[in-house]
């Protein structure tokens, strides 16, 4: 949730005046579970390709770095 200062400046910066958050009208009810569920999934599944293809770009760059330095072979590093 989000809170907004519904205040005037100078009654921000007097501070004398103590204020309280309003409650919600209705309570929070989750309408279906199957409509999340299947954002959730769909987040999901779009954070696992931009995090496969970060792993690629890093790897690729360890690849490329490894042919660069002298003396240094997939076959004389750990995970090679």
């Amino acid at each position: 949730g989000q809170f907004f200062v519904m205040m005037s400046p100078q009654e921000v910066l007097q501070g004398g005046v103590q204020r309280s958050i309003a409650p919600r009208a209705h309570p929070y009810s989750p309408k279906s579970e199957a409509p999340r569920a299947t954002r959730d999934e769909k987040r999901r599944a779009q954070h696992n390709e931009v995090e496969r293809r970060r792993r690629d770009k890093i790897n690729n760059w360890i690849v490329q770095l490894s042919k660069i330095i002298p003396d240094c072979s997939m076959e004389n590093t750990k995970s090679g």
